[in-house]
């Protein structure tokens, strides 16, 4: 079956702006999957292998990033596997280290 699949990141340190920023984001993802939950981990393991994001995160990061699933549906249509891009918002400043 094909699924959408919302994620929610948390406590991801990334360099924004010149600076390293906490943030957390929503993503959605598609993908080909004979079940909810191998879908679920399809889509994570989207997120952990994306170049942008690594790229992006700092070497040795103070919090423990967090993937938590959002919403999951199957999809009646789609374009094509996978996706990309997110909705970043900026979490708690202080939850940095500096």
């Amino acid at each position: 079956m094909k699924y959408q699949v919302v994620l929610r990141g948390e406590n991801f340190q990334l360099m924004s702006e010149g600076k390293v920023k906490n943030l957390g984001f929503f993503t959605t993802r598609w993908v080909k999957a004979e079940s909810v939950e191998d879908a679920e981990q399809q889509a994570v393991a989207l997120i952990k292998r994306d170049d942008f994001l690594i790229a992006m995160m700092v070497d040795q990061p103070t919090l423990q990033p967090m993937i938590y699933l959002e919403e999951i549906a199957v999809a009646k249509w789609w374009k094509r596997v996978g996706g990309k891009g997110y909705s970043f918002w900026e979490m708690e400043p202080d939850a940095v280290a500096k």
